[in-house]
């Protein structure tokens, strides 16, 4: 198939986890023998090099964003330069499909875009389909396309429950996790053992938390309230105070402006800097070798996430996860089986948690993140998604044999 990917941002301009999860989904897809092109903005003050997927798909970067995600996100308010906008993305993309055969058009996230870029979309016949990733809709109710050729795709359950609760229609949403590169993680991608005792080495085993033993944790992600990686810092805070041995390892961008800093200033206060390093953005395989010096990931969120990229890609390198679960993130692991559950923003049960970790045997814990790591790779990765989303394309080719299949579809099952 000939597809068109169409999303604000894409690597290597992003924030997070919606522009990479869309990179992986046109690389699966490549992968199974699509051809892809990507139209998105242009971005360069959020350019990453690092961050960059091998495609060979042609990215266009010929959109406007109404606004801009320099230092947060800032809406542009004047309605003659939003209506000017919205012509012009509207011209992009009828003279891409004017040029083009598509089979297929994939639809990521449409902040700064607006769906206003849709009509052209909505006059053809083509298939589209919206990957949501955000708890949130991308339009209100009312404004739902009444088409026949659109339809959402939620990132979770938990996507798909709030889309219904803001009074979509959900009951033929399929659900496409984005995933985890599974390829790119572990030790079989990093050539390099986890610390013990979460490999299987010949070396003697330890219990964690002990002197000269610490406990590895780590947290990777945007530097903001939302992400709440002050948490961690305060359950390090009550760690050392049950004399409990901990390191903790940061890595991701600012994006809040004085929260690093302020979460630096609480450590400084309690002479737990010793204690942290420091990491800036971190290319894919930069993060799987951070991943790969420690024992416990944490996914600390308190806003609901649609589903964590970041906390399958640490699961799949074989760490056990601490999760407050908001949102997707809970779909990810089975509590105290594959990975634990805190309560959201409460550092004190966050710190038993990792108190508990050290409790548990060498076995025990090879037991949970093997667990954890058998889940992501069979359920999570980003090959069953491509594979899902070639089957909702198919299905949806406009012949007779088709004519019924998605509304069978569902959360497709491969």
């Amino acid at each position: 198939m000939k597809l068109l990917v169409i999303t604000n941002l894409f690597p290597p301009q992003e924030l997070g986890g919606y522009g990479r999860a869309m990179a992986d989904f046109a690389w699966g897809l490549e992968q199974r023998g699509h051809k892809l092109d990507v139209c998105s903005s242009d971005a360069p003050y959020l350019l990453q090099s690092s961050l960059s997927v091998q495609l060979q798909a042609n990215v266009q970067r010929c959109l406007h964003l109404k606004g801009t995600f320099l230092n947060g996100v800032h809406h542009l308010n004047d309605p003659s330069a939003r209506h000017h906008i919205d012509q012009h993305n509207q011209q992009q993309i009828q003279a891409v499909i004017n040029t083009t055969a598509y089979d297929g058009v994939l639809l990521g996230n449409l902040d700064l875009i607006g769906v206003e870029i849709l009509k052209p979309l909505l006059r053809t016949n083509l298939p589209l389909l919206h990957h949501i990733g955000y708890t949130t809709a991308p339009f209100p109710a009312n404004q739902h396309p009444s088409a026949n050729n659109y339809r959402m795709v939620a990132a979770s359950e938990a996507v798909k429950h709030c889309l219904a609760n803001q009074a979509l229609q959900t009951q033929t949403i399929p659900v496409v996790y984005p995933g985890a590169r599974c390829d790119l993680f572990g030790p079989s991608a990093t050539k390099r053992l986890l610390p013990a005792p979460l490999n299987r080495s010949n070396s003697p085993e330890i219990t964690l938390g002990q002197p000269g033993h610490p406990l590895r944790i780590c947290f990777a992600g945007l530097m903001m309230a939302t992400k709440s990686p002050h948490t961690i810092a305060e359950a390090l805070l009550s760690l050392k105070q049950r004399g409990i041995n901990a390191k903790l390892s940061f890595a991701g961008d600012s994006f809040q402006e004085g929260y690093k800093e302020a979460i630096q200033a609480y450590l400084n206060q309690h002479n737990l800097q010793d204690d942290v390093q420091w990491f800036g953005q971190l290319s894919r395989s930069q993060l799987a070798r951070f991943f790969g010096l420690h024992h416990v990931a944490i996914f600390p969120s308190v806003h609901p996430e649609a589903f964590g990229i970041v906390a399958a890609e640490a699961i799949a390198s074989g760490l056990i996860l601490a999760t407050s679960g908001v949102g997707g993130a809970a779909e990810l692991i089975e509590d105290r089986v594959s990975g634990f559950r805190f309560k959201p923003g409460n550092s004190g049960d966050l710190a038993k948690i990792l108190e508990e970790i050290c409790t548990l045997t060498p076995e025990q814990l090879r037991s949970i993140a093997q667990h954890g790591e058998q889940r992501i790779r069979s359920q999570f990765s980003v090959e069953k998604a491509a594979a899902q989303l070639e089957q909702l394309f198919q299905a949806s080719r406009p012949d007779v044999n088709n004519a019924n299949k998605l509304d069978n579809l569902g959360h497709i099952t491969l």
